[in-house]
Order: structure tokens, then C-alpha cells, then sequence
């Protein structure tokens, strides 16, 4: 039997150096492209532009960044960013790059300095490995039959077709940097962490922070539905019209009316029993009339017993309808997020949610925004006075 569970320690550093050719078998595709690129086609075009010897940081070797984008542009990637991120993430990526990850602004910068090199050396290598096929040879018997390929006839391309293809992969690539750096600004990703949110020292400050907001919000809760039941007792206590109770204490205060009628009704029977006492010491005779009717079976008395029994019988079905809604919840019920704690999961017009807030615009009859403000309610009915 198992004594436990196999540790998760994300911070405990290799004890050997790890090797990148365990990550691949032999048999991946990358290898043959890295071997094909470095060992069997001319890269020359792409060193002679680059300098080295300088002042400075070393650059990245061009025969790296030439794969990069082969493999890339193969898989359909059109985007340094893109490229940025699976060099981080992508096993694959990773070998070519031997450790060395491109951000994807020199990416960009190189894909731009050689547009037409790229674009013919992507074709070299798509007819390189049109050709060039991989097996082991032996004794071998032949046969065959004709089926067909999950591939279209219309897909068939030329070696003058393949280039204009590498030539318009080069061009995608150089607008799709062109948007994306319009988009999020040059030099950023797109998808960089909020600052502070990456840290593990701020995520626990914010953790805490959503913790503490959901406590508060269901202690002001709390303080609100006490503040509506004391303002009930001063309303009661002075006479007023205070209508029906607060469901929270609706239980109590029929309680105490039980208690108060009762009390005063056999503060009666005391009464008049003391009286009547004292006229038979004094006088010899009883009280004239019927003594009072005993407190637990006064009419008053009976209607506050029943309306106690109402009341907790109303409270048990509330409760149990809660506890019915709680059960059938499928969602999450009251959540904080901890990279932005002030909004919340809105839902949207045809199903679903998103993370994020109601906003809310005020226009004059000519289009003018004349005021615009954010609110993170889920209920919009609150919110036309504030606008």
C-alpha cells in the first residue's frame, strides 16, 4: 500500500544538466530539418550581413533563427510572437533553439532584414524535403494497390509554387507583426502577466486580498441585515407602523411577542388573585366576577403561539429552499479574482460569462458620450441614477 503521495517540488533544481536529446526520439522531424539546415544548404546569406566581435551582448546564430522560422513557417505560423511563445513552450521549438529563446522583436528584426533570402531559402527546403525520404532497406517484398489519400488533387504544388508560397508566408509574417505590434506596442508580447501578478510573493498578497474582500462583503452583509433589524425594534418600541420583520429576525421577535403577551396576561391572573386575597382578609368576601382566564389559554396568548409557529414554519421553508438552491448551483457562487479583485464574471448576451465589469454610457440624441463610467454589479437596474 501506498504510504503517500510523490512530492511536487517546482523550485527543486536538476541534479544533472539535462539533455536535450532525451526530449525527441531520433525519429522527429526537427532533427532532420536542424540537420538539413545547418549541414546540407547554404546559409551564407544570412552570416554575411551579421556582426560579430563587437562591443556588446553576442547575437543569435543566424543558422538558429533560419530554422526557427523553416519550422515555424511549416506549421503554419505566421506570427513572432506566436514564434516567441512556442520557443518557450514547445518542446520542438526548444531543440532548435538549444536554450537560447528569441524574443520576438528579433524575430521580426531578421525576418525583416532578409525578406527575399528567407522567403528562397524556405522554398530550398520545402524542396529538399519534398524529396528526400527516410527507411531502412533489406529484403523486401513488393506488392501494391491503388487507394486514396485523405488529400486534395488541387493541393499538388510546383517548385515555382512553393516559392511563391514561402514568399507569401514571408509577407503574412511582416503583417502579422505589423498588426500585432500596432495592437499591444512594440516590444511587447500581448500576453505579459500584469506587473506584480507574476511575482509569487504579490500573487499571495493578492490571494489574501481576495479573501479579505469576500470576508468583508459578507460582513457588511451581515452589519446590513442587523442595522434592519434593530431599526424594526426602534420603529416597534416607538408605536410606529413597522410593518413585517426582518426574515433574519422574524423567529425572535415573534418569540418575544409570545413572551410579552403571556407575560402580561398573567400578570392579571397575579393581580387579581392579590386582590381578591386581600377583599377576603378584609371583608370575608371574593372579588365579584369571574377570575381572569390563565395565561396559556388566553386568546391572545394562542394567537401569539400560533403566529410563533407561522413564523418558524415560513423560516424552516426558507431554509430549506436555500439549501435546494445551493444544491442545484452550478456555478461558482461568490468569487474574487486575484489579478483583478474589482471585477467579476459578467454574464453576456447569448450565453456564458466574462471576467470584467458593466459598463454603462450616457449619449445625447446627436451620439455625444456625455458620460461613461464602469460599475462591477451584474444587475443594471441599480444604476440609472448613479449615471
Amino acid at each position: 500500500m501506498a504510504k503517500g503521495y510523490r512530492p511536487v517540488s517546482r523550485d527543486q533544481g536538476f541534479l544533472l544538466p539535462p539533455d536535450m536529446r532525451e526530449w525527441l526520439g531520433g525519429d522527429h522531424p526537427v532533427w532532420l530539418v536542424i540537420a538539413v539546415v545547418e549541414g546540407h544548404l547554404d546559409t551564407s546569406a544570412f552570416h554575411a550581413r551579421r556582426r560579430t566581435g563587437g562591443a556588446g551582448s553576442a547575437g543569435y546564430d543566424p543558422d538558429m533563427l533560419v530554422t526557427v522560422l523553416v519550422w515555424a513557417y511549416a506549421h503554419g505560423v505566421r506570427s513572432s510572437r506566436e514564434i516567441e511563445r512556442l520557443c518557450r513552450t514547445d518542446v520542438a521549438f526548444r531543440v532548435i533553439c538549444a536554450g537560447n529563446l528569441p524574443d520576438h522583436s528579433t524575430v521580426a528584426r531578421f525576418r525583416a532584414e532578409f525578406p527575399q533570402g528567407v522567403a528562397g531559402f524556405f522554398a530550398q527546403v520545402l524542396g529538399l524535403c519534398a524529396r528526400l525520404g527516410m527507411g531502412r532497406l533489406g529484403v523486401v517484398a513488393l506488392d501494391g494497390m491503388k487507394i486514396a489519400a485523405s488529400a486534395s488533387k488541387a493541393a499538388n504544388r510546383t517548385e515555382d509554387t512553393l516559392a511563391r508560397l514561402a514568399r507569401e508566408a514571408v509577407a503574412a509574417h511582416a503583417a502579422a507583426d505589423a498588426a500585432e505590434d500596432e495592437l499591444f506596442g512594440a516590444g511587447r508580447r500581448g500576453d505579459e502577466v500584469p506587473p506584480g501578478a507574476w511575482s509569487p510573493r504579490r500573487r499571495d498578497e493578492r490571494i489574501r486580498a481576495a479573501l479579505a474582500g469576500l470576508e468583508a462583503e459578507r460582513k457588511a452583509a451581515e452589519a446590513a441585515e442587523q442595522a434592519r433589524a434593530e431599526a424594526y425594534r426602534v420603529r416597534r418600541a416607538a408605536g410606529d407602523r413597522a410593518g413585517c420583520p426582518p426574515a433574519s429576525v422574524a423567529v425572535e421577535m415573534a418569540e418575544e411577542n409570545l413572551a410579552q403577551v403571556r407575560a402580561r396576561q398573567q400578570a392579571q391572573v397575579e393581580d387579581w388573585h392579590a386582590r381578591n386575597a386581600a377583599s377576603l382578609a378584609a371583608t370575608g368576601h371574593p372579588l365579584r366576577g369571574c377570575p381572569p382566564v390563565p395565561a396559556d389559554r388566553h386568546c391572545r396568548v394562542r394567537q401569539a403561539e400560533a403566529k410563533l409557529a407561522a413564523t418558524r414554519a415560513r423560516a424552516a421553508e426558507a431554509g430549506r429552499k436555500a439549501a435546494e438552491r445551493e444544491a442545484a448551483r452550478t456555478g461558482p457562487g461568490p468569487v474574487r479574482n486575484i489579478t483583478d479583485p474589482d471585477s467579476r464574471l459578467m454574464p453576456v448576451r447569448g450565453g456564458g460569462f466574462i471576467q470584467g465589469y458593466n459598463a454603462q454610457n450616457v449619449t445625447s440624441s446627436d451620439g455625444l458620450v456625455i458620460a461613461t463610467s464602469l460599475f462591477n454589479l451584474l444587475c443594471e437596474q441599480g444604476l440609472e441614477m448613479p449615471m
